[in-house]
């Protein structure tokens, strides 16, 4: 895989390439060639085995042979010369500007080949001018088994198609600019123009620099700074702790509460002074006259015995029935064989809620006693409920209150009485007139004499009776 680290100078692309790069790579036995000047004796005082490992070039490879990537299935791009010395590169090659760079036969236990990290990759691999060679070796670099790390100040002076290959770009920038000389920004990017997938701050360790040798960490080459330019983040840093104990005195002198509000703002009553209390003799107490409400409810008895005397216990809570908040009325009774049935209905409100039984009030736990007509006693615990016949109304036509029509005379139980043909008397003159309904036309129904004012009520009302029974049952 090609990682790309770019940065400008001095924004710490030598340290993340050590420490996050050559390090773990020597960790796990991997062959490093690179240009960055590193400290040999400080890696092998670390690990003596490394020294085999780290392979620092200033030159560039010599020749060894031919290239040629035409037909890699079949044969090595690399052909070496059986019967030659190595030709050295001419002066104006610079190191890995050649493909000749990135031949080796070093293999790890689990073949791998090594990791060569290229630091200046710019200069070997320019935008214009990079050899064919090597671009191809980048393009099959996945053939060796290699891995490369180029870092540069900016990836587009180097070859586009190399650029191109690369499938991780880490973009390093150095955090003074907010203060924090001792950090640096690292930004992680999908690919050369991919989008930023992770951005840290990784602060310098001190450990690491004894490793590699960098312009930044001499003395004499120490970059001079603008005197009249800081940060606006290093200057409110230095007044930072006033400008938290200056906010926080605001904050309390703003919610500390003045005897008209509280702490949220709200206004509040201020609290009024309490009269000043003499005490008064015991032989004197009876003489002091009490309030009528307090008389009546404590029994007269000499005040330093009721004073002696502890308050007397608050009363239990009243208990709470299952029907607790609603109202209960009666609507109609049924004795049959010696048994009692009472029906009921619960309201909320005004509003007819349920239908019950007294069946299902005794399995609820209440008791039920019908006392007359219309009254009944409900007991739960001690709760004790009168109920009547008093059941709020209901819109005639629904299922508990049906709609009874005389298909003879077209009267209706949800109308008045219509009277009888020639009817006498004030109600006669102001009654409604009668109201018809479609009869089939039957001989019965044409002939049928029409019954008086009496029997007809009476045959209403039991027809009444009858449907409040079917509905009761």
């Amino acid at each position: 895989m090609i990682t790309g680290l770019e940065g400008i100078p001095g924004s710490g692309k030598s340290y993340e390439a050590v420490a996050f790069h050559v390090l773990p790579a020597l960790r796990a036995g991997r062959k490093v060639i690179t240009n960055l000047p590193l400290n040999i004796d400080a890696f092998a005082a670390i690990d003596p085995a490394w020294r085999e490992l780290l392979e620092v070039r200033t030159r560039p490879a010599p020749r060894l042979g031919n290239w040629n990537a035409a037909n890699i299935a079949e044969q090595e791009a690399f052909q070496l010369w059986p019967d030659r010395e190595p030709e050295p590169q001419p002066e104006n090659v610079f190191t890995f500007g050649t493909v000749w760079d990135y031949h080796s036969t070093w293999r790890s236990e689990q073949g791998q080949g090594p990791l060569y990290v290229i630091d200046e990759c710019h200069v070997a691999l320019p935008k214009i001018g990079t050899p064919d060679h090597v671009v191809q070796w980048y393009k099959l670099h996945r053939h060796y088994n290699a891995d490369v790390l180029l870092m540069t100040q900016s990836f587009r002076d180097i070859s586009q198609p190399i650029a191109q290959l690369v499938a991780t770009l880490i973009r390093c920038r150095k955090a003074d600019i907010l203060g924090k000389s001792g950090s640096y920004i690292r930004k992680v990017h999908a690919g050369y123009r991919g989008a930023l997938i992770q951005q840290d701050e990784r602060k310098y360790e001190s450990q690491y620099f004894g490793l590699y040798r960098s312009n930044t960490q001499s003395v004499s080459s120490s970059e001079g700074k603008a005197q009249d330019m800081a940060p606006m983040i290093v200057q409110f840093n230095r007044f930072k702790w006033v400008w938290v104990l200056f906010s926080v005195a605001v904050m309390v002198w703003a919610f500390w509460p003045d005897g008209q509000h509280d702490v949220w703002g709200r206004r509040v009553a201020p609290a009024k002074p309490k009269p000043a209390t003499q005490a008064i003799p015991i032989a004197q107490a009876q003489a002091v006259p009490q309030p009528m409400q307090q008389q009546a409810q404590q029994p007269a008895m000499a005040p330093a015995v009721a004073a002696s005397q502890p308050q007397p216990a608050p009363p239990p809570p009243e208990p709470k029935d299952p029907l607790y908040g609603k109202l209960l009325h009666m609507t109609g009774n049924l004795h049959k064989q010696g048994i009692a049935w009472v029906t009921f209905v619960v309201s909320d409100q005004g509003r007819r809620v349920f239908d019950l039984t007294s069946d299902d009030l005794k399995q609820a736990g209440y008791s039920v006693t019908h006392l007359a007509h219309c009254m009944a006693l409900v007991k739960w615990d001690t709760v004790v409920r009168q109920v009547t016949c008093d059941a709020p109304f209901t819109a005639s036509g629904r299922g508990d209150k049906p709609v009874v029509i005389d298909t003879a005379t077209g009267a209706r139980s949800d109308g008045p009485t219509p009277p009888r043909p020639g009817q006498q008397g004030p109600q006669a003159a102001h009654a409604e007139p009668p109201r018809t309904v479609p009869v089939p036309a039957t001989p019965a129904a044409r002939h049928e004499p029409v019954q008086s004012v009496s029997e007809w009520s009476k045959g209403l009302a039991a027809r009444n009776a009858q449907v409040r029974s079917i509905q009761s049952q």
